[in-house]
């Protein structure tokens, strides 16, 4: 299978930085395929919705964001922030969380989680990465 330096990338991203399918205890037999990626550097949340909007072909109007930041840290300017860099309107941010004070108060501008549940876009991800792990020579475990 072929695939672009760009859909490698942001396999990549998702496998290391992602969250993995869980099981909901709420329900017996019942799974979250979540296909979020959580983290502080701008360019690798960029580069993870260019390879969503791009190459997956998500449903824009579903993908979502949250934020984490600390007591002390101006929400107003970090959530303006990441709706300029991620493109995604505040309206689509889900409850920002703030945690106690850190030692980088006002040097960070939080952690960034792309949210977008979809067990089909899950599953699409799974498979690239297999291709892209078989094509590195990497075994793949599940």
């Amino acid at each position: 299978m072929k695939f672009s330096l760009r859909q490698a990338v942001g396999i990549i991203i998702w496998w290391t930085e992602g969250t993995k399918a869980y099981r909901d205890m709420r329900w017996s037999n019942s799974w979250v395929y979540p296909v979020d990626v959580t983290n502080t550097n701008p360019d690798i949340i960029k580069s993870f919705l260019d390879f969503l909007r791009k190459d997956i072909g998500i449903n824009e109007k579903r993908l979502k964001l949250q934020l984490q930041i600390h007591d002390g840290d101006n929400r107003e300017v970090i959530e303006s922030y990441w709706s300029k860099v991620t493109k995604i309107p505040r309206a689509r941010f889900s409850k920002t969380i703030i945690r106690p004070k850190g030692n980088k108060i006002g040097k960070s501008m939080g952690t960034c989680k792309i949210r977008y549940s979809d067990k089909p876009t899950y599953l699409k991800l799974q498979s690239l990465l297999e291709n892209v792990l078989v094509y590195l020579g990497l075994k793949f475990e599940k």
